[in-house]
């Protein structure tokens, strides 16, 4: 009897040692199932700010871009005449120009 008592004892403790890894490996690979679902969210957090950043770059070269153009033609001397005349300034007449050299001053002529 002793010895049908410590048959069944040693099928019982192989078979914990079983559910135990088995136990561990089932908590492993949802650990790891979890690490990847995590790793991929991060990924694609990234990716929709890497794409954010890229349109807000765009959208500021664009209006670099209009700004010179509207830089461009605030500085043509066709805009600058036309408003120079509406704000009543006209060419210099000869004696008019003075320059400084040299921390002289000097009329230039015309």
């Amino acid at each position: 009897m002793a010895a049908s008592a410590s048959q069944k004892t040693a099928p019982e403790g192989g078979q914990g040692g079983l559910v135990l890894t088995l136990i561990i490996s089932c908590a492993t690979a949802v650990a790891l199932g979890l690490a990847m679902v995590l790793i991929s969210i991060d990924r694609t957090e990234l990716g929709y700010s890497v794409q954010r950043l890229k349109n807000e770059v765009q959208t500021r070269t664009n209006h670099n871009t209009q700004l010179e153009v509207e830089r461009e033609r605030l500085l043509s001397p066709y805009v600058l005449g036309k408003k120079a005349a509406e704000l009543g300034m006209r060419a210099a007449r000869p004696g008019q120009t003075r320059r400084m050299d040299n921390g002289t001053l000097e009329t230039v002529p015309r």
